[in-house]
């Protein structure tokens, strides 16, 4: 789900806070649901945010303090250099930023566990966004209060109504985090050769003209793609299959939903350009987690067995079983699934839903017992990074990546050399050659642990099977 913040209302913003910055969406009421509870397990020990509320009469306004969140039912004290305020970005469709400051820096807001976003005090609340949850019908009608706007900070001769049109009816609330610019590392903190197109070009080939292990008879190596909603699964086949293409494609279902945008089992095929034949590997994409709705074990079975059928629909209520219409009984090694990626989004591996981690962790233990080699697919560098977002060959020089990484690493129980960043299409309007680098990159790490599982799986088999399968 895109952010509505601006860049023109962005750079406002900066020159506000005084100092280099750039912001990371924490928390957007569309998208997570209006709930004090989700509002603080997504922004509590954030540090520096910035609050915006969008209502129906085409206006913009909200608060910065460069203290965190917290639900302690106490005041938040902002008395750092940069000083909290409030602000008036847009007025009844028109730009017309102002920016008022705190006049009481110990009660700069208030943070308590039934509440959204609060400025000011306790009892005389400058702006409390909405208490406990907000039913959204249609648009959101916050059971907050802006009575008290300009109790806690100088308004400097405006009213609530010429800030906010009296209007607490929105059609969105976005918290980002105010993240200071990173100054890169002096040695990069994983090994990497260049970013020259020469390069792209060699990975490429070799990916071109790749075929499973010849000792098997198997003529894709299957790739199952895993994560949460939102964490880019999608968006992973759809940049590599752009990159293969050379240009940019989206056969893939994709974007955020607020439910998994994968409603079918597919295992997708890519085609060379210059060939136009169908290369050696298949990218299985499926359901992603979500809280409500836990992956059933006898499915996941079905999945790395491969006895689903391609373009089989999901049913999150009712999983597939032997019963189901195109079953596949007696599925071959080239059914099978040989790799299973992890797709992580990495700007939000800190908020990972409880069930969700469990999910993964209850997952990697049945891949363990099969022997299933896994990796994880580290997503959102831009998120993660100004200066990936800024430039990608950074990635390998950014100590957030790399804190990145070492969380997923931990998280997950996988080395961290099984962690591979990458960065899908989704804002540029052309191929990079360095995107692409860093996604051929994830894509042999999966097919040299395939050959390593379909290899094991051979040698495995009775001598009799094995005669047969050479």
């Amino acid at each position: 789900m895109p952010e509505l913040l601006k860049k023109s209302y962005r750079d406002e913003l900066v020159t506000w806070i005084g100092r280099t910055c750039r912001f990371r969406l924490l928390y957007k009421i569309s998208r997570d649901g209006c709930s004090a509870q989700t509002f603080h397990q997504k922004c509590d020990g954030q540090g520096p945010t910035v609050t915006i509320l969008y209502n129906t009469n085409n206006t913009i306004f909200g608060g910065y303090f460069s203290e965190s969140w917290n639900s302690n039912g106490s005041y938040i004290v902002d008395e750092s250099a940069f000083l909290a305020f409030l602000f008036r970005l847009q007025y009844n469709g028109s730009s017309n930023p102002l920016k008022f400051p705190v006049n009481d820096s110990t009660c700069a807001g208030y943070g308590h566990n039934d509440y959204g976003p609060t400025f000011g005090g306790r009892y005389n609340r400058d702006i409390q966004a909405f208490t406990k949850t907000v039913t959204n019908l249609g648009n959101y009608s916050l059971n907050g209060s802006i009575n008290s706007l300009g109790t806690t900070y100088n308004l400097n001769g405006q009213d609530k109504n010429s800030i906010t049109n009296n209007n607490l009816q929105v059609t969105d609330l976005e918290v980002y985090k105010v993240e200071a610019y990173e100054v890169g590392l002096q040695r990069p903190w994983r090994e990497h050769t260049d970013w020259k197109e020469e390069k792209m070009n060699e990975i490429k080939e070799k990916l071109v003209t790749y075929k499973p292990s010849a000792r098997a008879n198997v003529e894709t190596s299957n790739i199952l793609l895993l994560g949460e909603i939102g964490a880019g699964k999608s968006s992973f086949f759809n940049s590599l299959n752009s990159a293969f293409r050379g240009k940019l494609t989206c056969n893939a279902c994709c974007g955020g939903f607020g439910h998994s945008a994968t409603t079918m089992f597919r295992k997708y095929k890519i085609q060379d350009k210059s060939s136009g034949e169908n290369l050696s590997f298949r990218l299985c994409d499926t359901r992603g987690f979500e809280e409500e709705f836990t992956q059933d074990p006898q499915e996941l079975v079905c999945l790395l067995d491969g006895s689903i059928p391609d373009c089989y629909p999901f049913n999150p209520t009712i999983p597939f079983t032997a019963d189901f219409p195109g079953y596949v009984k007696d599925p071959d090694l080239g059914d099978k699934i040989h790799c299973v990626a992890f797709v992580i989004d990495g700007s939000t591996v800190d908020l990972m839903q409880d069930k969700v981690y469990k999910q993964i962790k209850d997952i990697r233990i049945k891949l363990n017992h099969r022997g299933l080699p896994q990796i994880v697919v580290l997503t959102k560098l831009d998120k993660i990074c100004s200066n990936v977002n800024d430039d990608v060959t950074n990635t390998f020089t950014s100590s957030a990546v790399r804190d990145a990484v070492n969380k997923v690493a931990n998280i997950t129980g996988l080395p961290r050399s099984h962690v591979l960043p990458v960065k899908n299409y989704e804002n540029e309007t052309k191929l990079k050659t360095e995107i692409n680098i860093l996604l051929f990159y994830a894509l042999r790490k999966c097919l040299d642990f395939a050959d390593d599982f379909i290899d094991e799986q051979i040698d495995n088999l009775p001598q009799e099977k094995k005669k047969n399968s050479s």
